[in-house]
């Protein structure tokens, strides 16, 4: 009796020990993003570059009204998706507007609205946004440069930290180095690295330091914890 069970008290410690599915991050270029959950949430953020559009959303957050964050049409919504964004940066039908300093719950997904603001983006128009997916932190800085603020973020555990990079509209490489070391995050990775393309990967390597995660575009990160 003892002999015949051992297998499925095996197969058991087996199930019991297998890490959970993590949560992805696949990048677009320019600033978009597509997160989806363990249980298949599926988050964009700053819809904009070409990319697999094609899940419908649940939520799509959107960090200011540049045209090349802010494009919802790209993005089918499920019965109950939400589209989160700063007054007056998407049209205005059918978004829950949001501003710094917002925090809320929706579905799996605690959201935080976060400062985001430099020369070329008015503060009050502009967030970036902090994620809690799967107990996962998932920071998008948005179009931004170092700000103060940055620090707040320190105590919080961020796991992943996305940082603009192109050095036109927002910092260069080398402040999203300070930023992170700001940030304390985990992992830093480089987005909205050219002024005018989708992707620059040379901009993009000026981000540096062993936190750093290389993500291209049509590249996907499986966010472990």
């Amino acid at each position: 009796m003892l002999l015949h069970s051992l297998p499925f008290l095996v197969l058991v410690g087996l199930s019991v020990l297998a890490a959970p599915p993590a949560p992805t991050l696949t990048y677009f270029g320019r600033a978009s993003v597509k997160v989806v959950t363990a249980d298949s949430y599926v988050i964009y953020i700053d819809p904009y570059a070409p990319g697999d559009y094609s899940q419908p959303a649940d939520l799509v957050l959107v960090t200011h009204g540049h045209g090349d964050h802010n494009k919802v049409g790209l993005v089918s919504l499920k019965p109950n998706g939400v589209v989160v964004a700063p007054v007056g940066a998407v049209p205005p039908a059918n978004h829950r507007p949001v501003k710094e300093g917002d925090a809320f719950s929706i579905g799996p997904v605690q959201v935080r609205a976060v400062a985001a603001y430099n020369k070329n983006h008015r503060r009050a128009e502009c967030v970036g946004y902090l994620l809690t997916v799967d107990k996962v932190k998932l920071y998008h800085a948005g179009d931004t440069s170092l700000v103060p603020e940055m620090a707040e973020l320190a105590p919080l555990g961020v796991d992943y930290a996305l940082f603009p990079t192109d050095g036109f509209y927002n910092m260069d490489g080398a402040e999203a180095r300070r930023c992170a070391d700001l940030v304390k995050a985990r992992h830093a990775l480089a987005i909205h690295s050219s002024p005018k393309e989708m992707y620059d990967a040379g901009r993009a390597a000026l981000l540096q330091g062993p936190d750093v995660l290389p993500l291209a575009p049509g590249q996907t990160l499986a966010m472990a914890r």
